[in-house]
């Protein structure tokens, strides 16, 4: 009764308004739970019903926490996008602009398969579930997490993207939703853990994922990142300024299979991305395959080739061969340019089609490779390991065509005038956390400050300094000091009394390292 209620209630809110309306979601909701303000928020369990309330051009925004498919055990329940409807997350809940929504602290709304008791065996199959969209269907600002389809595969869509699974099958389906800023993690599925786009037989998906990362995500069988399916159809994802990052498949592709064939056609185009640390578990292609062989075997028709412009392939892992990427089938290909790409163990076919133009086969040299996410563990931070140090080859060599104005940081694409390789723009300005800190006296008091905050650092020996503040988009706000310094104690006042509250960074830069330390302003 109190859900029907709710249901009434959106209805008649939307009923009474003429325009483009907005509607505010909370975990538990507040206020009179109609949705017309943060103050009267609509619960978490009514976000499906105020996404379906929707009319084109409005938004649902939804506040930080974690929303779930259901309330219920029923695994076939998932959350579903709109035509015309766009769907903001990661809200403080204050907000008045959708521009004063700060994704750069990382991504706080989170949705969620996790039903029923702990662990993955009884969660939804799928976490998001499309079809029928154009491309004014808009998700923005969400971690999508704890899908798993674990059931026997099959071309309607069991068995396929336990995160997110765009449908498109059949003659007359189409599905090309827009998804930006998301994080696609811990996701199982027999095929595409993370994501699948399936324009089988007659269908046609083509959606664009911009900003969005695809990390420990699991297949059952193959493709634990993504997995676009255009056997007799159309299913040509393109993807920008995005990374697949560890995920898994328990036989071969650990990060994303493309397969055109029996007519169909699976061409996906991707622009500053990288996959880093991605294994095949008991097969080849530890970042991709390209296949144009038709289902069932013998032949090849239609077209696969996947396209790399500005990307990094590096680090990737396969029992078998191919450690990277792995092409079956006559026609198949992986066309690359302006890209660093780790040719090391890959034999033809399995090698990049065409003339190559800008492509470099060398360290790409990361922050920490090791650690994605960075020290934080949150993704789209400051601190990401895998933005470029300031030796990196992959700076300024990339090719300008096509890329989106702003990196995966919200920093400007371009800093000099070439774009670089993969997600991250390197800014000599931009915070850069290195590993190669030294050991020196640091203390910083008090922390947080409303005002003004005391330092004192010990070096041991006469040595070239430089004190910044960052603010935690990495940007320099000040230098407090610049120098050469004969060893000794020095202490400064750091005053943030004209900046807003939040979190900001220390760089103390030394010949030896650099030591980084937060500092917050209440």
């Amino acid at each position: 009764m109190k859900k029907n209620i709710l249901l009434v209630t959106i209805f008649i809110f939307f009923a009474t308004t003429t325009q483009a309306a907005t509607l505010f979601v909370t975990p538990s909701g507040a206020g009179t739970l109609e949705g017309s303000s943060w103050a009267n928020a609509l619960p978490g369990t009514s976000l499906q019903a105020a996404i379906n309330a929707s009319n084109v051009n409005d938004e649902v925004w939804v506040a930080a926490g974690t929303y779930y498919t259901t309330t219920t055990t029923n695994r076939t329940i998932s959350f579903s996008m709109r035509n015309g409807v766009t769907i903001y997350g990661s809200f403080a809940g204050t907000e008045t602009l959708v521009s004063e929504r700060v994704l750069t602290n990382g991504l706080t709304t989170i949705l969620s398969g996790e039903i029923g008791v702990a662990g993955i065996a009884d969660n939804s199959y799928k976490v998001v579930y499309n079809q029928q969209l154009d491309a004014s269907a808009i998700i923005d600002g969400f971690i999508i997490e704890g899908g798993n389809d674990d059931r026997n595969p099959t071309n309607n869509g069991n068995g396929l993207g336990g995160g997110m699974y765009n449908h498109g099958y059949n003659p007359g389906g189409n599905c090309h939703p827009i998804v930006r800023n998301c994080l696609f993690r811990q996701n199982t599925a027999s095929w595409g853990a993370g994501a699948f786009n399936n324009g089988y037989n007659g269908g046609n998906t083509l959606p664009t994922y911009i900003n969005c990362i695809f990390s420990q995500n699991h297949a059952l069988i193959e493709a634990g990142g993504m997995d676009s399916y255009g056997v007799g159809g159309t299913a040509s994802p393109t993807i920008i300024n995005s990374i697949f990052y560890e995920n898994t498949s328990a036989t071969n592709v650990g990060a994303m299979y493309a397969w055109g064939g029996s007519g169909g056609n699976c061409n996906p185009m991707l622009i500053n991305c990288a996959f880093i640390n991605n294994s095949a578990l008991n097969g080849y292609g530890g970042a991709f395959i390209a296949n144009n062989l038709d289902q069932g075997g013998g032949g090849s028709s239609g077209s696969c080739t996947v396209t790399l412009q500005n990307c990094i392939v590096w680090n990737n892992t396969a029992t078998g061969a191919n450690p990277q990427f792995h092409v079956r089938g006559t026609g198949a290909e992986v066309v690359a340019t302006y890209s660093d790409i780790d040719l090391t163990g890959q034999s033809s076919p399995h090698i990049i089609s065409g003339p190559g133009t800008g492509n470099i086969d060398i360290n790409p040299m990361f922050l920490d490779i090791a650690s994605g996410a960075g020290a934080d563990g949150i993704w789209m931070t400051a601190d990401d390991g895998l933005q470029l140090q300031n030796a990196s080859p992959c700076i300024d060599v990339g090719d300008n065509t096509g890329v989106f104005m702003t990196d995966i940081l919200s920093n400007d694409r371009i800093f000099n005038t070439t774009v670089d390789m993969s997600a991250y723009e390197f800014d000599a300005t931009t915070l850069s956390i290195e590993n190669n800190a030294p050991k020196l006296e640091i203390v910083l008091y008090p922390n947080p400050t409303n005002e003004i905050a005391n330092l004192s650092f010990t070096i041991s020996e006469t040595d070239t300094i430089a004190l910044l503040l960052f603010d935690m988009n990495g940007k320099l706000l000040k230098t407090i000091a610049k120098g050469r310094k004969t060893g000794g104690t020095f202490n400064y006042q750091i005053d943030i009394s004209q900046q807003r509250s939040g979190v900001y960074f220390l760089k103390l830069q030394t010949s030896k390292g650099n030591y980084i330390t937060k500092m917050i302003r209440k």
